[in-house]
């Protein structure tokens, strides 16, 4: 469901003299060049497209202007240029299973802009994500603060959405947050109500536990309260993403109107059957996998033969039956609640389910953009989109894990990330 909300943010692109001044501050803006020219790198315009040797980009005013090879595009005279010999240039990515929930964020209104920076390239921009979907808030004025600090443009940092604060079953906090609490759905009206408060505060979608760990077992939503919840927030253009642990989650989840599942749901150890996904794909629920997710909690368990246990062989394997019958799938990690912000790991899981190179990158791009109703406006390499873009070292089409060694990641032709030393 596209999410009825539009940013607004400053374009300030950069010159390439202000780029390369190492000792240039955290957070001081940047000059407005008459444009901005990134040439020489391969070009993915998009996931399925002929890529572009040797590519040149133009922006100005914070769009594409230009798009194509060297040899046939005109760079102006007044352009400022960035050679980008040896890298890879796409989208910018999209992270939609993300949490700003470590004490670090606190006063993030106030902290200072380096400190701010230093924090936001460490979790999210220095691995190419200009789009961020915040997947749960213990108060929703957290994320607020984060992203009203953005867009005062003293700082960097990408486009958040937040799904605010979620909504567990009666009893169904999971374990994993105790001894802290989560708003319970047992009455249809109080969930609601909860909804419309999130949405009026500023979240632009809702989350719940379809099925909850709770240490010794799960516990579901009600099915009439979830019908309620995903019913209300539709009324308000806003989707909703279910956490489902297990079959029986996502399958109440799918039932009763969710739009996203934000995990796979190995917990049951068992492949979906090929009824569940036809029942996922036709009620046109999208998936975030989260591969890496069931690694980092197997190694936190001690196990450490985690690549054959199976809450990770049967995540890899539920993406792949899905993705192979056409499901709609969308990149997440869940970093925030994990410490570990690297996305190597998820790649590489990835790539062992089975996905290839366009699959990915329309996980991190075209699907997230389209899906939340942004897809007019980022997402592919064209003239006239926003210049959302990330260059990478390397080709991931012949390495994926280049998709993690990012040069830099710019949001509507300001650079919000450089991997230049400072």
């Amino acid at each position: 469901m596209p999410i009825n909300m539009h940013y607004n943010f400053r374009t300030i692109p950069l010159s390439l003299t202000i780029l390369l001044l190492t000792t240039l501050a955290y957070g001081q803006r940047r000059p407005v060049p008459s444009g901005l020219a990134l040439v020489g790198a391969k070009i993915y315009p998009s996931p399925n497209a002929v890529a572009i040797d040797d590519g040149v980009v133009l922006i100005m005013n914070g769009k594409i202007v230009a798009v194509g090879s060297r040899a046939t595009t005109h760079i102006p005279p007044g352009d400022s240029v960035i050679d980008c010999k040896g890298m890879t240039l796409t989208a910018a990515f999209w992270n939609c299973h993300v949490h700003f929930i470590e004490p670090k964020w606190a006063g993030a209104d106030t902290m200072a802009a380096q400190r701010f920076n230093r924090q936001m390239e460490a979790m999210i921009t220095s691995h190419g994500f200009a789009h961020v979907f915040d997947l749960a808030e213990f108060h929703i004025l957290n994320v607020l603060r984060i992203r009203n600090r953005i867009r005062t443009g003293d700082v960097n940092g990408p486009v958040i959405y937040t799904a605010g604060v979620p909504l567990v079953p009666p009893g169904g906090s999971p374990f994993y947050i105790a001894p802290l609490k989560l708003p319970e759905a047992s009455d249809a009206q109080e969930a609601a109500a909860h909804v419309r408060r999130q949405i009026d505060s500023g979240a632009d979608a809702i989350k719940v536990w379809s099925g909850s760990p709770i240490g010794h077992g799960v516990v579901y939503m009600p099915p009439a309260v979830l019908k309620q919840i995903t019913a209300t927030a539709h009324s308000l253009g806003k989707p909703v993403f279910a956490h489902p642990t297990d079959t029986r989650g996502v399958m109440d989840a799918v039932d009763n109107g969710v739009d996203i599942l934000a995990h796979t749901a190995p917990d049951d150890h068992r492949p979906w059957s090929a009824d569940t996904i036809r029942k996922i794909i036709t009620a046109h629920v999208a998936l975030i996998p989260t591969l890496k997710l069931w690694k980092d909690e197997l190694l936190k368990g001690g196990v450490t033969d985690w690549a054959h246990d199976p809450l990770e062989t049967i995540a890899q394997r539920q993406l792949h039956d899905f993705i192979k019958a056409g499901g709609s799938v969308i990149f997440g990690t869940d970093v925030g609640y994990l410490p570990d912000y690297a996305t190597v790991d998820e790649y590489r899981l990835l790539s062992g389910a089975g996905l290839d190179f366009p699959q990915i990158l329309a996980m991190l791009t075209t699907t997230p953009a389209t899906r939340f109703g942004q897809g007019r406006s980022t997402g592919r390499i064209a003239i006239g989109m926003d210049a959302d873009i990330v260059l990478v070292k390397g080709d991931p089409a012949k390495d994926i894990l280049c998709l993690d060694r990012v040069a830099y990641t710019m949001l509507k032709g300001r650079i919000i990330y450089d991997s230049a030393p400072r």
